[in-house]
């Protein structure tokens, strides 16, 4: 495992965190002393974890649109859960695009917008804190996962350090993008949160976008 170095990108420092079945990765976040899962460690009332989920949706769903990326449609759903350490409140959230032919770069921060969105929202309301940065963080590895792939294709590089480092300042640079649509990405989640799905159409209308169309294969 090749290790990130923060002298590598404006000192970028990235911190060893351990699943609990063992997988070692590395985040932007210190991963908490004692934690049980991603989903206790926010310590979030339940009304406050679903609005989070659907910013970090919204925020997907936002930069897509500008992107030129069509959006099928947007949802949240909500579930209880228990692996053992409580019962839990679970929400999934989804983002759906049709077929695009975009720079990776593009789709790239597209998949890092969600984790970026949720962790400004937090930062905005008074919730911020490192723990909840990381639990953001490791709510988002799924989106890191489809992200990563392209990155290594856009990179001609396997290496992780030089992969991870690249994900974190497209990261950097999508914040950008959140900071010119934030209203609109408001709006897409509080209507989300209303409504548990939304077309991308809807989506589209309250970004005040148009939905780009759909790449025909």
């Amino acid at each position: 495992m090749s290790t990130p170095s923060p002298e590598a990108s404006n000192m970028i420092v990235f911190y060893p965190t351990t699943l609990k079945d063992g997988r070692e990765l590395y985040t932007r976040h210190r991963e908490p002393d004692l934690w049980c899962c991603h989903h206790h460690t926010p310590a979030l009332d339940r009304a406050t974890y679903r609005r989070a989920v659907c910013v970090h949706e919204a925020g997907h769903t936002v930069v897509a649109l500008e992107s030129g990326m069509h959006v099928k449609s947007v949802s949240v759903s909500e579930s209880e859960g228990d692996i053992g350490c409580g019962l839990r409140a679970e929400f999934e959230g989804t983002t759906t695009p049709g077929s695009y032919e975009l720079l990776r770069s593009a789709v790239i921060k597209m998949w890092g917008a969600g984790e970026r969105a949720e962790q400004r929202w937090l930062r905005e309301n008074g919730l911020w804190t490192e723990d909840r940065g990381w639990a953001a963080e490791l709510g988002a590895l799924g989106d890191r996962e489809q992200a990563i792939p392209e990155l290594e294709a856009w990179l001609g590089t396997t290496d992780e350090g030089t992969v991870l480092m690249n994900y974190a300042e497209l990261g950097d640079q999508v914040e950008q993008v959140l900071d010119r649509n934030w209203a609109a990405v408001l709006a897409v989640a509080e209507a989300l949160d209303a409504a548990g799905e939304l077309t991308g159409d809807a989506a589209a209308a309250l970004a005040g976008v148009p939905n780009p169309s759909a790449v025909v294969a």
